[in-house]
């Protein structure tokens, strides 16, 4: 009976050293330096603070260096022992992936803004200065930009970012279309008189042109009003047709 006994604490020794050699092991592993983590935290961190500057940049090797870090974080961290210890290094790991994710949303949102900005000042300018075909021509690609850039700042983490990246990129570009609004119809209608004439139909050509009259005064540039209203005259004025004599 005392022999089991003393074999019982034998093995009740053993496992109470072998959890305290355990547990030691893994504060050991949790108190143990692992440069490829410390890295990903501290580009991290740069990189979230890039993000938040007003200058709009594409920190792409900023980026890139994280992604590398990140990759030799993984490999380090996987022969990590016990499981304890590398899961707490594991969550490091994985904070440090979702800046990089949200970074990832963050340039595409302001490589695509940019582009948006781009072609809002373009088609500005041509309002500014009654330069209608450019304004004809850039009105599409304008729209569908604003569309696209909308949906990828749309994608990016935070609402404070997502704000400001729509003040400086969206919100400027709406206004643009919206001064843009009358004279599209105007040309567009334009469009249709041409048909209307070519097909002989009077009836038709009057109210587009009557449409015209009635939507030039919303046009809020004045060298863009001006020139639209020579252009509204030209199909007011008596059509001369050539006719061969013999």
């Amino acid at each position: 009976m005392r022999r089991k006994r003393r074999k019982a604490f034998s093995i009740i020794g053993w496992l109470a050293v072998f959890w305290l050699s355990f547990s030691l092991l893994a504060v050991q592993a949790e108190a143990a330096p692992f440069p490829s983590v410390e890295r990903l935290e501290q580009h991290a961190a740069q990189l979230e603070r890039a993000m938040k500057a007003d200058q709009w940049s594409k920190p792409y090797r900023l980026f890139n260096q994280v992604k590398r870090d990140y990759e030799a974080a993984k490999k380090e961290v996987a022969r990590v022992r016990p499981q304890t210890a590398r899961a707490q290094l594991e969550k490091r790991i994985a904070a440090g992936e979702q800046t990089m994710k949200k970074a990832s949303a963050y340039i595409s949102a302001v490589e695509s803004g940019e582009r948006l900005r781009a072609l809002t000042a373009n088609v500005d300018r041509a309002l500014r200065t009654g330069d209608v075909d450019v304004v004809y021509d850039s009105y599409g690609p304008l729209e569908y930009q604003i569309r696209k850039t909308a949906i990828l700042i749309g994608r990016v983490p935070g609402a404070s970012l997502r704000e400001k990246m729509e003040g400086w990129f969206q919100r400027p570009a709406l206004s643009v279309k919206l001064r843009a609004y009358y004279p599209i119809n105007i040309m567009k209608a334009m469009d249709k008189l041409l048909d209307a004439y070519d097909e002989g139909d009077i009836a038709r050509a009057e109210r587009l042109l009557s449409l015209c009259d009635r939507w030039l005064p919303n046009v809020v540039d004045a060298a863009t009003r001006k020139q639209l209203a020579v252009y509204i005259d030209d199909f007011k004025a008596p059509v001369v047709l050539d006719v061969d004599i013999e």
